[in-house]
């Protein structure tokens, strides 16, 4: 397929936005319960989220037709979530079949379409170090919705998968994503989130080094101990210079 074919299926392909209810609240923002449709060339091909404003509350995994809430709290309403997999399947052959005709009609005339990658690292918890967290690698303007996310630690290659799922929608008609790593940092690591694309020859590298860490307990307490021993010093330090004066004094 030419690039410029390739290319609108970087339209990627077609995504549908299917609201379905607005929630009138008491401030000037409205928040609308959503279901958002994409299908790609690339894996995942198919994807189907259940959005509240710009939470994803379920997805609906294609592999197995089950759904996963986002939070373990919505595990509940699970089955409420897509009620009739009969209408997505439908929805899902249509998303393809215009996908596929759309990119006939627009063979060579419209640029591809791809979103600037932008990858963030940061701890879910505060630093530490020797002392477990998690890392948190967030994936911003993913366009089209497939990703290769490796995480490396020293150059070592720690995990690398495919993301199928797990993809927020975003007002900009693109998504997020989120990749996690469970690690125990020491001063002298480097790590780093590698973030592909699919269909794309890019690769967005983004480094992760411990710095300022907070104060471990061992260092508390030396620090606690040397301001100590300080003050001690500054205090008979004040009585030899009371003592001496007091001298200088008499002897005038």
């Amino acid at each position: 397929m030419p690039p410029l074919c390739r290319s609108l299926d970087g339209l990627h392909a077609l995504v549908l936005l299917l609201p379905l209810l607005a929630v009138p609240g008491h401030c000037d923002d409205e928040y609308s319960l959503s279901q958002v449709l994409f299908c790609q060339p690339s894996e995942p091909s198919s994807g189907l989220l259940k959005m509240f404003g710009d939470d994803q509350m379920f997805s609906f995994n294609f592999s197995d037709n089950t759904v996963s809430p986002w939070l373990k709290e919505f595990g509940r309403w699970g089955d409420l979530a897509f009620p009739d997999p009969s209408t997505i399947s439908a929805h899902v052959n249509l998303c393809q079949r215009f996908r596929q005709d759309l990119t006939e009609v627009l063979k060579d005339i419209t640029p591809e379409a791809r979103g600037g990658t932008h990858v963030t690292v940061f701890t879910a918890h505060p630093l530490r170090l020797g002392v477990p967290n998690t890392l948190i690698c967030a994936v911003n303007d993913v366009y089209p919705p497939a990703l290769t996310i490796t995480w490396r630690r020293n150059a070592n290659v720690l995990t690398r998968s495919l993301s199928t799922n797990n993809y927020f929608a975003v007002d900009s008609l693109s998504f997020q994503a989120f990749s996690y790593l469970n690690v125990t940092p020491y001063h002298h690591d480097v790590f780093s989130c590698e973030v592909q694309v699919g269909g794309d020859n890019r690769t967005v590298i983004q480094y992760w080094i411990p710095q300022y860490p907070a104060p471990s307990e061992l260092l508390e307490n030396v620090l606690c101990g040397l301001g100590f021993a300080l003050g001690i010093i500054f205090l008979l330090l004040g009585f030899l210079f009371f003592y001496f004066a007091k001298r200088l004094h008499n002897t005038d």
